[in-house]
């Protein structure tokens, strides 16, 4: 865990190129060879990045029971727990996380068994993001979780590069209420 830990933060700060067993035994303050002892490879160590992402990244096992068990929510409550869901990514103490996230995606396009875990951690996404559209009276919540899982990144990703025309907190709001308005 404290390697995983030590890698995702080398990924935030120095890219999927900085990514070396020697720079986590660096940022996790090991002694040198250390994490080759746990990962020998660096296809290894992304994997244990990206599984440990997603372990940080999911709700605790509360938050699922609760969301499995969401009353009726009108859309604004919906739009309300989204909203809150992003502002949770885009929070500065969790920039670092979502830039790791980045670099793993990316890495996933060339590494079959990276893609395997990000896939199946977007596929959990989607299943939550389904239990609250439905709990919303979507008329089609297995298509329409997909889609607001992709708003989603496009707007994380929109925000993560602080261009001067990026969204500003309105516009998130109107994207997210548009959105949910056509579910």
């Amino acid at each position: 865990m404290e390697i995983a830990d030590a890698a995702l933060g080398v990924l935030a700060a120095e890219g999927s190129r900085g990514l070396t067993h020697r720079a986590v035994d660096e940022a996790a303050g090991l002694p040198s060879g250390s994490t080759s002892n746990y990962f020998n490879t660096r296809e290894a160590l992304l994997e244990a990045a990206a599984l440990r992402h997603a372990e940080l990244d999911n709700p605790p096992p509360d938050d699922l029971d609760a969301l499995a068990a969401l009353p009726d929510l009108t859309r604004e409550q919906a739009q309300a727990l989204v909203l809150a869901a992003l502002d949770r990514i885009l929070a500065p103490e969790g920039r670092p996380m979502l830039v790791a996230r980045y670099e793993l995606i990316m890495e996933s396009t060339r590494r079959p068994s990276l893609r395997q875990v990000m896939e199946g951690s977007r596929a959990h996404f989607v299943g939550l993001t389904e239990l609250l559209l439905r709990a919303s009276g979507c008329q089609t919540p297995q298509a329409h979780a997909s889609q607001l899982i992709a708003v989603m990144d496009g707007i994380t990703s929109d925000q993560l590069q602080a261009d001067p025309t990026a969204l500003d907190r309105d516009g998130i709001e109107e994207t997210i209420a548009r959105f949910l308005a056509t579910c």
